[in-house]
């Protein structure tokens, strides 16, 4: 009686293949590239600046009717003294405000405090 071989089978081919590499083709390390060219100082400025304005803790309604009025004065301010589309433009802009400002209070809201930003936002 014969014994079975158990030898190891051996791969077909036991060479590596080596492709050439192309210097120009060859990945760069590092962060790749960003799309809005924007210099590393000014994207760290701008992450700061979101920072801050990230609420500290619960808001209420007087913060936030504060802030919109805040922002509505702000945008409509000198609008006289702009060019037509620019004004058009940041009108529509406080506009949005008040809408945003509308949503989120809108189950809070007192009417004096609607009449107000809309008075803003219209005049």
């Amino acid at each position: 009686m014969t014994t079975p071989d158990r030898t190891m089978k051996q791969p077909e081919d036991l060479s590596t293949i080596e492709l050439p590499l192309d210097a120009a083709q060859a990945k760069k390390r590092g962060r790749p590239p960003k799309d809005d060219k924007l210099s590393d100082a000014e994207r760290a400025r701008r992450y700061r600046a979101r920072q801050k304005m990230l609420p500290k803790g619960a808001w209420n309604y007087d913060q936030v009717t504060a802030l919109a009025r805040a922002e509505i004065e702000r945008l409509v301010h000198g609008a006289p003294a702009r060019p037509s589309g620019e004004a058009e433009l940041v009108a529509q802009w406080a506009y949005g405000m008040f809408l945003l400002w509308d949503r989120v209070t809108a189950q809070r809201q007192q009417a004096a405090d609607r009449a107000a930003l809309l008075a803003l936002v219209s005049g």
